[in-house]
């Protein structure tokens, strides 16, 4: 404990991303108390604190804060992932936020402070660190869910939200303390050592605490059964912040589910944890898309496309090898630029007040809204997997993994789900340019920062899945700092 009280110079590198972004956002929250005339200039003041955060995270490999922190290319590649994923929706959200006229500072506050959680969560070696950035980035992520508070479905999927987090945060500390109390540690690196020998799995309470630590990470993952939250909290947040939620803590639960399974499993992947991820991929790939194609409503079928995309990183978490590793990140980093992309268009696809979700409110729009209406149907072609979208990179890099691992059985489940969800996906696709105009839809407002954000997303699903060498690289070197 000395040593972890013993500031140096490189602890407050290591954590000094996630330090600016609260910092940030904690002036944001005043400003908008005491300098309203100031809202228009949010957005730009947040773009500015992502872009200082991002040079602040040019820091060097290693550990910090006596072990508990550790730093490598692959906290990096989930960095930029982050800020990414807040600078998107920044972008994409600040036209609907100042129609609405609500509190654009909070809603900028809590998008920097849940990044900045899921950041030191990824950082994390030590189990304690993991959850207190995963309680960092939940109870932000709570708080956004309801940000929309005269709205009924908001406060619905705000309640939800905490209740079920609530709930996976426990099993989360139960899984901590549990390992804590038969190891004597909460260190992953120690963890690691004492399970070796493969003695430890012969303990039933600490293969519960590790399996309640999987539930936890599974919830925020929304793999089934661990999935009921996500279509209500889809369906009544504000769509810009829906953008976030569906993508970046995502990808870091993930990551961080990737290190746990190491620590478990320090010699290669087996009893009982392949089985186990296996049954999670095929039955979110199946439920997922099955229950998709029943839905009317763009977001709630949005909410169950996601349980079957992570049902797809199951595949690869399933593999457990470097190239399975390799293919996560560059599906999870595809996976952020396609979903953003989809809920940024169906926020711009609005009338008025209301946001388009039903389907049949998207009828016809791809002639009074072609430009949106073009990134909707690129953001369904790259989930679907057809080239040349990145959607197609990450599927084919995790079932080609899976194949070479012998894990046959996967890849088919993978490649029938990928054929089933064209079925809605298409749908959406006929709907914006077959379909007659269901209703009169005003002329869109010259918006250039959701205009930038439409250009970002796009030439991100084109140009990475065209030209893919620049991501394959990135994710090589991020996947080859694992220790597995």
């Amino acid at each position: 404990m000395p040593g972890f009280l013993h500031v140096t110079a490189a602890d407050v590198s290591a954590v000094g991303p996630e330090a600016f972004l609260c910092v940030v956002g904690i002036a944001l929250v005043l400003l908008d108390a005491f300098a309203r005339s100031l809202r228009p200039s949010f957005p730009y003041l947040t773009l500015g604190g992502i872009a200082v955060a991002n040079f602040l995270g040019g820091y060097p490999t290693g550990s910090a804060f006596a072990g508990a922190i550790e730093t490598s290319e692959l906290t990096r590649f989930v960095d930029l992932l982050a800020l990414a994923a807040v600078a998107l929706a920044t972008l994409g959200g600040g036209a609907l936020l100042a129609r609405d006229r609500k509190n654009q500072g909070e809603f900028y506050a809590l998008l920097l402070w849940s990044a900045a959680g899921l950041m030191l969560m990824v950082k994390g070696n030590d189990l304690l660190v993991v959850f207190l950035g995963l309680e960092l980035m939940s109870i932000a992520l709570y708080v956004l869910a309801a940000w929309d508070r005269e709205v009924a479905e908001a406060t619905e999927a705000g309640m939800k939200y905490f209740l079920m987090g609530a709930l996976a945060s426990t099993f989360l500390l139960f899984g901590v303390a549990t390992v804590y109390g038969r190891l004597g540690s909460t260190r992953l690196t120690t963890l690691k050592g004492a399970l070796a020998s493969g003695e430890g799995f012969s303990d039933p309470m600490l293969q519960i605490g590790l399996l309640a630590i999987l539930a936890a990470l599974a919830f925020k993952i929304a793999l089934v059964p661990f999935h009921s939250w996500a279509p209500d909290v889809y369906q009544g947040m504000t769509t810009p912040a829906v953008a976030f939620l569906s993508t970046a803590p995502k990808a870091a639960a993930v990551v961080v589910a990737v290190k746990v399974l190491g620590t478990l499993a320090p010699s290669g992947l087996g009893e009982p944890w392949r089985p186990l991820l296996a049954l999670l991929a095929i039955l979110s790939i199946l439920f997922g898309n099955v229950v998709a194609l029943a839905q009317r409503d763009l977001k709630r079928m949005l909410a169950y496309s996601g349980i079957a995309q992570m049902g797809y990183v199951a595949i690869g978490l399933a593999t457990f090898d470097g190239a399975a590793f390799e293919g996560i990140l560059v599906f999870l980093a595809g996976y952020l630029a396609t979903n953003i992309a989809a809920f940024l268009a169906v926020a711009a696809l609005s009338n008025g007040e209301k946001e388009a979700h039903p389907l049949a409110d998207l009828a016809g729009m791809g002639r009074n809204r072609p430009f949106a209406a073009s990134v909707l149907t690129l953001a369904m072609l790259s989930l679907t997997g057809l080239p040349p979208t990145v959607g197609f990179i990450g599927k084919l890099l995790v079932f080609r993994a899976a194949i070479d691992a012998g894990l046959m059985t996967l890849a088919l489940v993978g490649i029938f789900g990928s054929l089933v969800s064209a079925g809605y996906y298409l749908r959406v696709v006929y709907f914006l340019w077959m379909k007659e105009p269901s209703r009169e839809v005003a002329a869109p407002e010259e918006d250039v920062l959701s205009g930038a954000a439409y250009i970002l997303v796009s030439v991100a699903m084109l140009y990475l899945g065209a030209f893919p060498r620049l991501l394959l690289d990135l994710a090589r070197v991020a996947a080859r700092s694992l220790p597995y």
